[in-house]
């Protein structure tokens, strides 16, 4: 019994962590169609969609700096095409990664790498009626839990971050149910989860018409329109965590510098091409040359933007390579090719 309660303090204390993800169609917008007479509405709706993604901005002051500067939002779109995703129709809009990120460049806009943060949000709800539970992403018992996933949603496809919710597996509950008196349920199940931030929020209904919201933002209402006021305050709080967090991961794009990187592993020439596009598709990678030819290594000498620890920070989360050593001294990495 000792063992196994010492077993879950290690595993809360010495659990695995990761600030952020890869965000994979990064340089892709969604754009819901509203009115299909309108469409160069929802193609202006999308640029500006992809600025705020880019810069971490929510302002339009970088949309008007990129226009004023005598550009056409279109000049930056590679396609676009009408796409039935659960049967409501988005325009989806593919945007030209190396003309933006020249033009923030130009501008003097500093913007956002592939990877992107992650916040795990701890939401408990005690309606009064029910027994109290922790809000799953694969499960919904009132309208509140719905509009809360649909904002988190919202949210992080414009802001290109990633807003998750958790979902415990049968071993974690075991777990919670057996020794609920002896662990605190939100840090096991942040535990379980890596996320650059956690955010714990305690929904409660007090009264007849009253609730009771704490936790890492605090407020008490009292009437008929709670959902409502919840969802105001809620999308205010998102968007105030996710500015600040953004704000530490901006890239200088004034700055360029020189890397090596070697990747072993490659055996065959789409194993190179896909290897390839690890790199450019990366925003911090301005040109990218082959400097070596060996026995199933390639090597490259790439100039990016920004300096050579933010690119390191782009490589980590990448599924496709593993990174076998780093030698900062000389700007080298040497990687390996996962298929």
């Amino acid at each position: 019994m000792r063992f196994i309660k010492h077993s879950i303090f290690c595993l809360i204390i010495f659990s695995n962590t990761s600030f952020g993800k890869e965000f994979n169609e990064l340089f892709t917008i969604y754009e819901s169609i509203e009115d299909p007479s309108k469409i160069e509405k929802t193609i202006n709706n999308s640029f500006n969609t992809m600025i705020y993604r880019l810069s971490g901005d929510p302002s339009p002051s970088n949309i008007w700096k990129i226009i004023n500067a005598g550009n056409v939002r279109k000049d930056f779109i590679k396609s676009y095409s009408i796409k039935n995703i659960n049967d409501q129709s988005f325009l989806q809009v593919d945007f030209d990664k190396d003309l933006l990120v020249k033009e923030f460049n130009e501008l003097s806009i500093p913007v956002l790498g592939n990877s992107r943060p992650v916040i795990l949000f701890l939401i408990n709800i005690d309606s009064g009626s029910k027994k109290p539970y922790l809000l799953k992403d694969s499960e919904s018992n009132y309208e509140i839990d719905s509009l809360i996933k649909e904002s988190l949603k919202d949210i992080a496809s414009s802001r290109g971050i990633f807003l998750e919710l958790p979902e415990p597996d049968l071993q974690e509950i075991t777990s919670l149910d057996n020794y609920s008196k002896l662990i605190n349920s939100n840090s096991f199940i942040s535990s379980q989860h890596s996320s650059t931030e956690v955010v714990e929020i305690n929904i409660t209904k007090i009264g007849l018409k009253e609730w009771s919201v704490n936790g890492d933002f605090n407020f008490i209402y009292n009437g008929d329109e709670f959902n409502m006021i919840f969802l105001q305050e809620f999308n205010k709080f998102i968007n105030q965590i996710v500015n600040q967090i953004l704000k530490k991961n901006l890239i200088d794009i004034s700055k360029e510098s020189l890397i090596n990187i070697s990747v072993a592993n490659i055996n065959n020439y789409d194993d190179y091409k896909k290897s390839r596009e690890v790199f450019q598709r990366l925003v911090a990678t301005k040109d990218i040359e082959i400097s070596k030819f060996e026995f199933n290594k390639i090597s490259y000498q790439i100039n990016i933007y920004g300096d050579f620890k933010s690119y390191i920070n782009e490589m980590n989360e990448n599924n496709f390579i593993e990174i076998n050593n780093i030698l900062y001294d000389s700007n080298t990495m040497n990687l390996n090719f996962r298929r």
